[in-house]
């Protein structure tokens, strides 16, 4: 294409690698402390990622700087880093022979670092330590971004660090913070951080030992749900644990700026937060619902009831995917219609979760109230407000066009899915939940099963909903209009 810079989508393509095979050495190092292998299969992929990275780089220009990068750059450089992360992420995995194809290897690498959660997986339990470590570390790495968190680490891409970041994180009311995009990457990842840090030490408190401790508290700060059990987090059945869980896969969900606000101690930006409000009000009215229908129609007692429905719900919400009981099986079909809708609109923007997001949920309502008052008023003029803020015409149509594209992929990703050989409720909610990043579906696809039976095509179409959902439909979805690639 005419006019585009692809020196620098080498660049920050070569970076990407090169700081992917830094934690696969990492993970290596794992892998020798608990196997004893020195040569193992997370070496050997870390070393290649490595060269490949390095070379990538050098075509790019190592020291070069780029200051005039449009927005067609910034798009195509975010989606082919994720995608590159995803493919040589996936290489241990499938020269671990643990896998039964490269198709599975992609999928589950894909599910980690986009933090979906979804695995082909069904023996969890068997696999080396190094590589359940490197699943886990996939998904903190992808929780707050890479392309944030080589902003954080890195000053190398120029003046261009602003139109990445909005590429990678397209929320629609994430603070703007140039021309110090990078000072708040590192701050964010400092709370990031933080908060892992802290998950960690509350797990290795309680039954887990340091091993499930940091892989949980990758997988649960990220909002991912990869677990080293096949049966996830019901294997402890500890109180204690669903507890700190809970609460960090609530924080994990939160828009990152307003814990910013909250560490620096402007509480009422923090607690005054619209979104925050309604995201907190849709648990609470949830949970409560649930509760009841399994307090009345499962007859579990109350304080059996009120646990499984507030981990679920908040598994759910925040697109972590835990499980701590095999829903599909157990509870009743309109408790698992108001499971879907959780699935679909999910946490925070500005957060580690996926989702079409509580802010634009409440924006589209807040829309359609306001058309009712238009249409008794024709002539007045009234804005949809957020925050006690007027919003601009703009946002709301962009928000409009957004939530159009996310609903039409669903049903759109429901038809293709029923065609490639899934029931009518796998095939809905593997949509719902390849989209959405949250990880587990319905039926033979539930919590406490895997993909692992699903057609090899269904499983390639799943991971490109995973990315496009991860990077907020716009990023990916552009590249395949045409006016993209005209001059």
């Amino acid at each position: 294409m005419k006019g585009f810079n692809w020196k620098f989508v080498l660049k920050v393509a070569g970076i990407i690698l090169i700081i992917e095979s830094l934690f696969l050495f990492i993970s290596s190092g794992v892998s020798f402390y608990f196997e004893r292998n020195w040569v193992n299969d997370l070496l050997l992929s870390a070393c290649f990622t490595f060269v490949v990275g390095f070379i990538v780089l050098l075509f790019g220009g190592i020291r070069k700087k780029f200051h005039l990068i449009g927005k067609k750059e910034s798009f195509f450089s975010v989606a082919l880093s994720w995608l590159l992360f995803a493919l040589f992420g996936s290489l241990p995995f499938f020269l671990s022979g643990h896998f039964n194809s490269f198709s599975d290897a992609f999928f589950e690498s894909t599910s980690g670092i986009t933090t979906t959660g979804a695995s082909v997986l069904n023996n969890i339990d068997n696999l080396p330590k190094g590589l359940l470590f490197w699943r886990s570390l996939l998904q903190w790495l992808g929780g707050m971004g890479i392309i944030v968190f080589t902003l954080a680490l890195l000053p190398l891409i120029g003046n261009s660090s602003s139109q990445l970041f909005d590429a990678e994180s397209s929320g629609l009311t994430h603070d703007k913070f140039r021309p110090r995009v990078t000072q708040m990457a590192k701050r964010l990842w400092g709370i990031y951080l933080l908060l892992t840090i802290s998950v960690i030490l509350l797990l290795a408190i309680g039954p887990m030992n340091w091993y499930d401790a940091f892989c949980h508290g990758f997988s649960t700060i990220s909002t991912g749900g990869f677990s080293t059990k096949q049966i996830s987090i019901a294997y402890w059945d500890s109180n204690y644990i669903q507890g700190v869980i809970m609460v960090f896969m609530l924080l994990g969900s939160i828009n990152f700026v307003l814990l910013y606000f909250l560490v620096k101690g402007q509480f009422k930006r923090f607690f005054q937060d619209e979104e925050l409000r309604w995201f907190f009000g849709i648990i609470l009215f949830s949970i409560f619902i649930i509760s009841l229908g399994l307090i009345f129609e499962n007859n579990l007692p109350i304080v059996v009831a009120i646990r499984d429905a507030s981990f679920q719900t908040i598994s759910l919400f925040t697109t972590t995917g835990y499980a701590t009981v095999d829903y599909t099986t157990t509870w009743e079909p309109p408790l698992l219609v108001l499971l879907l809708f959780l699935m679909v609109v999910c946490g925070c923007a500005g957060s580690t979760s996926g989702g079409l997001k509580t802010v634009r949920a409440v924006v589209l309502v807040k829309d359609a109230l306001v058309e009712f008052k238009r249409l008794v008023h024709p002539r007045a003029i009234i804005p949809v407000r957020l925050n006690g803020n007027a919003l601009p015409f703009g946002v709301v149509q962009r928000l409009l066009a957004f939530v159009f594209l996310y609903i039409a992929i669903i049903l759109i990703s429901w038809f293709i899915l029923c065609i490639m050989g899934l029931t009518i409720d796998e095939a809905l909610s593997a949509s719902v939940s390849a989209i959405s990043n949250v990880g587990p579906g319905f039926g033979s696809i539930g919590p406490m099963n895997s993909y692992a039976e699903i057609p090899t095509l269904a499983k390639w179409y799943l991971s490109f909903l995973m990315i496009v959902g991860r990077l907020e439909i716009f990023t990916v979805l552009i590249l395949f209009t045409p006016g993209f690639w005209k001059q």
